[in-house]
């Protein structure tokens, strides 16, 4: 399992590839088989037996299915079939490929509650519908409603790629596991949505909060729903696999969203500052406006309850750098990584994975935050 060529479908005797240029082969030849069978995925039969714009809209719709699922780092995928082998199982794509299916269609979602135009570089599945439908008489409404359809169309689609997959005795277990974690997310989503109605004035309240809409929106299918399939594929009996997903996948989903904050501070897959145009409740703008003056604390408040945060984010992202809030972030992501890590190699002890196992998912899990946060505790596997 040296190279590129290494076999990920059925391995028995398992090499883990634990130096760098084995680990990084591993993730490059995982992704490009995640990748081809995606698309594969998809590749039931389209709109038949239409004519003029009904036409060119199914076409419009098939088009934009394929093109929801292309970028990304393939992170959920790449940590299920880690949590696979780690553990003895095939490390099969089936179940990962379902999770990122899944992604996509909750991203799709996720930028029509927003408003955004754009995800990933490119302009979001709502933006793309807008600017491609076949006819004037289809405006703004018709493709939000087109995009909302194309989130419903890719989650069946996760499902029924999921049911490619090979859990034995787990099978109805891993199904259902898989549609509460479609159900988790959506509440996530609706406590989000409810967000702006999270008290300023009580500190401990606005963290607890966001910390559920975190676990709720972002651990549920990013880091929990992965590590617990892939223990199920590897015949995990279901409480364990549940318990440790939850033990290891919690405060890492956590750490995740925290430092896609911290991203939105820099710009990347949505544009700079997104999120506080969008006026998110983020740990950033909690810690700030604990550590802050009083004055300048309901300043900030203000710029949120008023919704006047658009063009001013240049100004707030200054005023998170300054007052301690991005650093303090960064400590939040080191003392949820430590947890995770410590989860790690206790779930490793209960269910018999071994030292070379565990290091190949432990460093798996370490794709998923910042590399400074990650050494600053020094882990053996880094």
């Amino acid at each position: 399992m040296a190279g590129a060529d290494c076999n990920i479908y059925s391995m028995v005797s398992i090499v883990f590839p634990l130096e760098q240029d084995g680990f990084d082969s591993w993730l490059s030849a995982a992704r490009a088989k995640v990748e081809d069978r995606m698309e594969g995925a998809l590749s039931m039969p389209g709109f038949s037996g239409l004519k003029g714009t009904l036409k060119e809209a199914g076409s419009l719709f098939d088009f934009q299915a394929l093109e929801a699922l292309r970028g990304g780092k393939r992170l959920r995928a790449l940590l299920e079939m880690a949590a696979s082998l780690s553990a003895g199982g095939r490390g099969g794509i089936e179940a990962a490929c379902a999770i990122e299916i899944f992604q996509a269609g909750a991203l799709v979602h996720d930028d029509i509650v927003d408003k955004s135009e754009m995800r990933r570089g490119k302009p979001s599945s709502r933006k793309a519908f807008l600017s491609s439908l076949p006819s004037p008489a289809l405006g703004a409404d018709c493709a939000d409603a087109m995009a909302i359809m194309l989130g419903d169309f890719l989650a069946s689609a996760s499902v029924e790629a999921l049911l490619e997959a090979e859990f034995g005795k787990n099978t109805a277990f891993a199904i259902r596991a898989f549609c509460r974690m479609q159900m988790q997310v959506e509440k996530g989503q609706v406590l989000d949505i409810a967000s702006p109605s999270l008290p300023f004035c009580d500190p401990e309240a606005l963290e607890d909060g966001i910390e559920k809409i975190y676990l709720y929106k972002t651990a549920s299918y990013t880091t929990v729903a992965p590590i617990s399939l892939g223990f199920l594929e590897a015949g995990i009996e279901q409480a364990e696999a549940q318990k440790w997903g939850s033990a290891i996948g919690d405060p890492l989903g956590v750490a995740f969203q925290i430092a896609d904050d911290l991203a939105d501070l820099e710009g990347g897959s949505k544009p700079k500052g997104a999120d506080i145009r969008e006026k998110k409740r983020t740990f950033l703008l909690a810690d700030s406006l604990s550590l802050l003056p009083p004055k300048e604390s309901e300043e900030l408040a203000d710029l949120y309850r008023e919704g006047k945060t658009k063009g001013k984010e240049e100004e707030i992202i200054s005023v998170f750098r300054r007052c301690g809030a991005v650093e303090k972030s960064h400590e939040r992501i080191r003392s949820l990584w430590k947890r995770a890590v410590t989860s790690l190699q206790e779930c490793s002890g209960r269910l018999g994975v071994g030292e070379d196992g565990m290091d190949f998912l432990g460093r798996t899990m370490a794709l998923f935050i910042p590399d400074a946060d990650c050494r600053a505790l020094t882990p053996e596997f880094l």
